[in-house]
Formats: C-alpha cells, sequence, structure tokens
C-alpha cells in the first residue's frame, strides 16, 4: 500500500497572519503531530502562493482583495512549528499553486501511479482551509483516483469559520471521502466543560449566564414588551417591525419582544446570507417559531461588487486599494444594514436595532452597521440579561437563546475573541466586581471603542438657527 499525506497550505498568512483564524491556530499542533507519526511513503505540502504585481487583476484578487502568500514574503512560508516537522521527516516535496486546487499536482500523480492498483493507492489530506483549498484538492484527487482510499482529518483542519469547516466535511463526505477524527467543535466544549463540571450539557449551556445580582427577567420582559407598544403607538402606529435574523439570541429575543408587543403580522424576519451561510436554519427556526413574515436578501453580489471596485482609480491614476482584514469584517453588517433600511422603507416599517449593553460597552458592534437602527429594546440589557429573558420565553426554540454568541465572521466565538467570557464582563457592568487582569482588559475595550457610541463631533459655526 502506497501512502500519501497531502498537508495544504499550512502558511502564516492563513494561520495569524493576514487570513489568519484561532481555528487555524489552534491545528498547528495536531498537524505537526500527524506529520511527525506518518508512516507512510511522502509528504507533500503545498504553498498557496500569489504575485503583489498581477494579484488584484486575478478573479481571486478581486472577490478577496486581501493581500496573502505573496511569494517570498512572511506569510507566504509554512508555520515554523509545521516546518520543523515537515523538515525531520525526510520525505516531504513542496509545491507551490497559484489557485485553490493544484490540478498539475493532482495529474502528476497520477502520471506516476498509472500502473499501481487503485486498492494500493491511499491518500490522506490535512491543512489549511476546509472550505476552500482542502476540499478543492481532495476532489480533484477524488475525480483522478475514483477507487482509491482518499481521508480527511478533521482534526488537523481548520475552515474560514467553524460552520463553513463542517460545511466542507459534508460534501467531502457525499463524494464518498473518509472524515475521520471528525468532532464538532461546540459539542466537544460542552461535553469537556460537562465533564469538568460533573454536570449535563443542559447545566453547562445556563451556567454561564447565571447572575449574581437581583435581576426578574419576567418583569424586565413585560418591561419592554411595553416599551416596543408605546413607542410604536408614538413613531408607526401601523408599521411593522423590521429586523434582522442571524438566528442568535439578540435577534430572536427581539423579535419575540414584538411579537409580544405588536402581534406576529406587524414583524418582518429578514435573513441576510453573505454568500452561503451553514447556519441559516436558526435564522429560519425563529421566523417559523415566531410565526412572523420572512424574507431572505442575499448580501454576497452588494459586498463583493464593493470589495472588486475599491481599486478602481481612474480619473486620478491613484495606487489601488487592497482591503484590510477589518473592512472585509465590517462590510457584511454595513451593506446588511443598508439592506434593512430598504426593505423597511418599502413597506413603511422600523428597523431594530439588536445590539445588548454588553457589546456596546466594549465595541463589539459595527458603527453604522449592527450599531444603528430606529428603536433598541436591548440596548440597557446585558448578553446575560438577554438570555435570562429569552428562556422565559417559550415560543422561542431555547438552543438559539443559550447559543454561543458568534460574529460568523473570524470563525471564532465573542468570547474566543474578547479574551473573557460574557458573565464576567456582565458583572462588572452590573458591579464593578471582576478579577484584575480581566478589568484591565474590559477597561482597556471601553476606552478603546468610546469613539462608537459618541454622536458626530459637529463645527458650531455660530450662525443663528430660527428652526
Amino acid at each position: 500500500m502506497k501512502k500519501i499525506l497531502f498537508v495544504i497550505d499550512m502558511q502564516n498568512d492563513f494561520i495569524d497572519g493576514s487570513l489568519g483564524t484561532a481555528e487555524a491556530q489552534a491545528v498547528v499542533p495536531a498537524v505537526a503531530e500527524k506529520i511527525r507519526n506518518f508512516d507512510g511513503d511522502r509528504i507533500i505540502a503545498t504553498l498557496d502562493t500569489h504575485y503583489p504585481g498581477n494579484y488584484a487583476e486575478t478573479l481571486e484578487g478581486r472577490k478577496l482583495p486581501v493581500p496573502h502568500c505573496f511569494a517570498n514574503s512572511e506569510g507566504h512560508r509554512v508555520n515554523k512549528a509545521v516546518r520543523k516537522a515537515l523538515d525531520e521527516s525526510g520525505k516531504c516535496e513542496v509545491v507551490s499553486k497559484y489557485t485553490f486546487g493544484s490540478l498539475d499536482t493532482v495529474n502528476m500523480l497520477r502520471n506516476q501511479f498509472s500502473d499501481v492498483k487503485a486498492d494500493e493507492l491511499e491518500f490522506e489530506v490535512i491543512g489549511l482551509c476546509t472550505d476552500i483549498c482542502v476540499v478543492s484538492n481532495v476532489l480533484l484527487l477524488r475525480a483522478a483516483f475514483p477507487n482509491s482510499i482518499i481521508k480527511v482529518d478533521a482534526s488537523c483542519c481548520a475552515g474560514v469559520t467553524p460552520e463553513l469547516h463542517n460545511a466542507a466535511l459534508m460534501t467531502m463526505k457525499s463524494c464518498q471521502i473518509d472524515v475521520i477524527n471528525e468532532c464538532g467543535q461546540e459539542s466537544c466544549q460542552v461535553k469537556s466543560e460537562a465533564a469538568e463540571c460533573g454536570g449535563n450539557a443542559k447545566d453547562v449551556a445556563e451556567q454561564g449566564y447565571e447572575l449574581d445580582y437581583i435581576f426578574d427577567p419576567e418583569a424586565q420582559r413585560e418591561g419592554a414588551v411595553q416599551w416596543i407598544k408605546e413607542w410604536f403607538a408614538k413613531n408607526g402606529p401601523d408599521s411593522p417591525a423590521v429586523i434582522g435574523i442571524s438566528g442568535g439570541k439578540d435577534s430572536t429575543v427581539v423579535a419575540a419582544l414584538c411579537a409580544r408587543a405588536l402581534g406576529q403580522e406587524r414583524v418582518v424576519g429578514v435573513m441576510m446570507p453573505d454568500g452561503i451561510q451553514p447556519d441559516i436554519d436558526d435564522s429560519r427556526k425563529v421566523i417559523a417559531a415566531l410565526g412572523i413574515r420572512g424574507y431572505t436578501v442575499n448580501v454576497s453580489a452588494a459586498t463583493s461588487g464593493v470589495l472588486s471596485s475599491l481599486d478602481k482609480a481612474e480619473l486620478t491614476g491613484a495606487e489601488p486599494v487592497m482591503a484590510s482584514k477589518q473592512t472585509r469584517s465590517n462590510l457584511p453588517p454595513r451593506i446588511r444594514m443598508t439592506t434593512l433600511y430598504a426593505l423597511s422603507q418599502s413597506m413603511d416599517g422600523r428597523v431594530a436595532n439588536t445590539c445588548n449593553l454588553s457589546e456596546t460597552m466594549i465595541g463589539w458592534e459595527t458603527k453604522w452597521g449592527d450599531a444603528v437602527g430606529d428603536f433598541s429594546p436591548l440596548a440597557r440589557l446585558t448578553a446575560s440579561e438577554v438570555v435570562a429573558i429569552g428562556l422565559t420565553m417559550p415560543e422561542i426554540p431555547r438552543e438559539l437563546v443559550v447559543k454561543a454568541p458568534s460574529d460568523g465572521l473570524c470563525g471564532r466565538t465573542d468570547e474566543d475573541a474578547f479574551g473573557f467570557t460574557y458573565a464576567q464582563l456582565d458583572r462588572y457592568l452590573r458591579t464593578g466586581e471582576t478579577d484584575s487582569e480581566v478589568k484591565e482588559n474590559i477597561e482597556s475595550k471601553i476606552k478603546n471603542s468610546a469613539f462608537k457610541r459618541a454622536p458626530i463631533e459637529r463645527y458650531e459655526s455660530g450662525l443663528p438657527e430660527r428652526a
């Protein structure tokens, strides 16, 4: 049996560089260990390779205007720990590839193994990113070797997001790829925490939202419902509430509050995937459970259109603008808010802001994106309090109320990105007490995001205003 291990794009830019993620960083030790323990014949490591001179003109450059893996740059190099394991193996060959799948490499192998029986060949694939280059190369291998064993070690792969990682694994399974060591990240985390505390997953899910101060969720729920009624009586007696439904706790609870205040017929839920959204079924669950109107507007064409046009400066000949990682993260929320207002205005609606106090205080929202709206039921409630309110509302799916909050963009939960938990943040916001290291981190985020909460500064002309 001939065994070949493919190590896909374990490069710095995909790990902790311009397109890095926490998930990619987390699989580095497993990838290095897999290489060290590999007892097969060959290891082929691919390098995603681009050039600064023409990247912006390529299709990938227009669709993904983030400089990455430019030849001979630090981001182009293989991660140090992985590189060490590859060097020590003594059986590695490195190949450059200029698009997602390496057709040249697969054709080379097909020619080399033309006389080898299919059942005497085994390929195993690991690396980054599961939903782009890993799946591309795996499907090329499947086409070239339709009857050979092809494996993907899920524990040694990471996707752009955990959801896309899992979706890619499902696609590969459908193509008769053997996916091994598969474990859903969220379920593993819950199992692990449950084992440590000796409880079950249900206990753990609720444990993070225990409040150590007096809070009456039923009273706050009824107060919010009454406030929504009064606000609409003044600002749109016949208008519907228009809400972007992400499938997370905040938009779910806001939609439920509005349905109680205004009636199902005056609540509109809008799903806004940016291309493929693996967890969009969660959004559908909310709309179905509440019996409200639901619309789907895919914003992919709008976001990609803006990004692909940033480099155009025909009139002045200025240098092309390459969108930063932060620009790419913030553009979809801003496009989504534009979409909500377009739909809302067309039906004389009022747009709901779904941000909570915890997010707002540390700047975990996009200015002129999800940070805006016409009315804001959760603005003075912490994340933990929103969950507590949601758990008193049987009309909404419980699993969405306690779902680990994530922006869906960077592949991490909110708490991974913060460096502290919502429980720690919320306790500090309500009591001023928390661990000293956490307190310093929280206060730093509050200070650095103050500009998002401040009104627009205005030049005062001193001229009279009669109106």
